[in-house]
């Protein structure tokens, strides 16, 4: 009777197998040492046996250790089987791992591959008799498996000399190499300073300011801004089988340079901003402008604004925010109760909204719908289209208020030159104050000085005093006498008053000389006037330079000024 013999384990199907190290932790491992064979080496045969208890053993081939018998069955030899008829054998065509399933032999090759197909490696493995393939072996199979991008004779002999035959053990050797891609990427650009906002601001006292957050960045002129990543080539790459993998090119996380910022002169890739102004981030473009521009409100948000420069707000100032500026400062929206300080001009398209009082000064003109229960103050002109209500206001030059409802009712509107409106006051004789003629950055200038003079006055007095009491009025008639008669103890305290009376009364004059230089500084251009376009009511008062009127019947149409004669307010059509 016939019995199939295999000369390996015959119980599994593929190399590797799911196994659990040391941890417990699942890991793959061989599924069979001893299913490793060599080229020619057989991995099964049929033999002839008298019955069940036929010495199996005596009639297999010499120096058998491992083998496992079966009852005899077709096999068919697959890929790498092939069938020695004269040997009535089943042998390996080349190096690999046998395995039986379904009445087929045949070998598993071992070549793995990474996932991308950039490496194969080769699975050696000694076989029962200690065999491991040679490169020409090895090399074969990478030509049948069209491997075209091998590491060379050398290195893979030199990985297969240090194989110990005698050690059963996997050794995955590398056999291929691919070369990976790389992707390139266009030009970009990364801040040099910090495009965040702040939390707030840690004031004296340990607490929060969250109104100081710096939402402007402040650019000062040749400061470095930007850092320049230059653009990297695509290159494409190819796997083991020399198929081309082709390389992309990626999207970075960068900006884009915008206006006003150029190339350092020390540095190819470092840019400088070729202005003072703000630095501004619009989807990823990054720009130099002389305006800071805020898209909104002026809130919590954005904090309090300070910036060297214009300030363009497409919002409105929210009330207990400040806004400074060097340069102008345009307000689409409102200002409620805030603070805006310009070295130049101020305008705000929708008005002023006061409750406590808010505070406008500008360094050049002023410029808004309206304005109600505000402080102004402007160098220059101030236009104001609709109504002053309720508002402490000064221009340095002339104010006008001359829209179709152009009003100014209550409080106090002063004007160096001219002041014009529609209608001056109210029919309910709200008090209005008018007032030209007065320049108050001189008067203010002149009422510090003033009181530089008594104090300083004060002191004089105070020293003369002192003189007195101690030495007499006879110390003032002459001096240098007094002073040679008096002992010596005395004569240097008498001394030192007289010296501090002198530096005093010099001090007192320069203030009194200023003070008279400062107030020439008021000249008008031409005679200060009102004019009220269409009527003024009683509760107006006009005062313009020194002369004062309270209007006590409505009036239309008129131009008041100062007689120079009668050093009173008169009137005339104003057209």
């Amino acid at each position: 009777m016939k019995k199939l013999v295999f000369y390996f384990d015959n119980s599994v199907n593929k190399i590797f197998t799911e196994g659990v190290d040391e941890k417990g932790e699942k890991i793959l491992v061989i599924s069979s040492g001893k299913n490793f064979v060599a080229r020619a080496e057989v991995v099964a045969e049929v033999i002839e046996v008298n019955d069940e208890n036929d010495d199996i053993k005596s009639k297999l081939r010499p120096g058998t250790d491992y083998y496992n018998v079966t009852d005899f069955k077709q096999v068919k030899a697959d890929l790498g089987i092939y069938f020695d008829s004269e040997a009535r054998a089943y042998k390996a065509s080349f190096y690999g791992f046998v395995v039986y399933a379904n009445g087929v032999i045949r070998i598993l090759q071992c070549i793995t591959y990474t996932k991308d197909k950039l490496k194969a490696k080769f699975l050696v493995h000694p076989t029962k008799s200690g065999y491991i393939p040679s490169y020409t072996e090895i090399e074969e199979e990478m030509k049948q498996n069209k491997i075209r991008a091998g590491i060379g004779e050398k290195t893979i002999t030199e990985q297969l000399e240090k194989i110990d035959r005698k050690e059963y053990k996997l050794t995955k050797m590398l056999i291929a190499r691919g070369k990976e891609s790389v992707n390139g990427h266009a030009e970009y650009f990364i801040p040099l300073l910090s495009t965040k906002k702040k939390a707030g601001e840690i004031k004296s006292d340990g607490s929060m300011d969250f109104k100081e957050v710096g939402s402007i960045i402040q650019v000062s002129k040749n400061q470095e801004v930007l850092k320049r990543i230059p653009a990297v080539k695509s290159v494409n790459g190819f796997d083991v089988f020399g198929d081309k993998i082709v390389a992309g090119i990626e999207e970075v996380e960068g900006y884009r340079r915008g206006d006003n910022i150029v190339q350092s002169g020390h540095d190819e890739n470092i840019y400088c901003s070729s202005i003072d102004g703000s630095l501004i981030i619009d989807n990823k473009l990054i720009s130099v402008l002389p305006v800071a521009y805020i898209n909104g409100d002026v809130n919590y948000d954005t904090g309090n604004i300070d910036f060297k420069g214009s300030v363009h707000i497409r919002g409105s100032v929210l009330a207990g925010f400040t806004v400074r500026a060097t340069g102008d400062i345009t307000v689409e929206k409102t200002v409620e109760d805030s603070i805006i300080l310009a070295d130049g001009d101020i305008t705000v398209k929708m008005g002023v909204v006061g409750k406590d009082m808010v505070k406008l000064i500008a360094g050049g003109s002023l410029n808004s719908k309206y304005l109600l229960n505000a402080r102004v103050e402007a160098a220059g002109e101030i236009i104001v289209q609709d109504s002053i209500i309720n508002c402490n206001v000064f221009s340095n030059d002339r104010i006008s208020v001359v829209a179709k409802s152009g009003k100014i009712i209550g409080g106090e509107t002063i004007a160096l030159h001219e002041i014009i409106v529609k209608v001056a006051g109210a029919p309910n004789e709200t008090e209005t104050i008018l007032r030209v003629g007065r320049n108050l950055f001189i008067e203010r200038e002149v009422k510090e000085l003033r009181k530089d003079i008594d104090r300083i006055r004060e002191s004089v007095n105070e020293v003369v005093r002192l003189l007195k009491t101690n030495f007499g009025e006879g110390v003032f008639e002459d001096p240098k006498k007094y002073l040679a008669i008096l002992p010596a103890i005395k004569k240097k305290k008498c001394l030192e008053l007289l010296k501090e009376l002198s530096a005093g009364n010099k001090s007192l004059k320069d203030l009194i000389d200023k003070s008279a230089e400062v107030q020439k500084g008021i000249q008008l251009k031409s005679d200060p006037v009102i004019i009220v376009l269409d009527k003024i009511y009683p509760g107006t008062v006009l005062n313009i330079k020194k002369s004062i009127r309270k209007i006590d019947s409505v009036n239309a149409n008129v131009k008041f000024y100062e007689d120079p004669e009668e050093k009173a307010i008169r009137f005339v059509p104003a057209v």
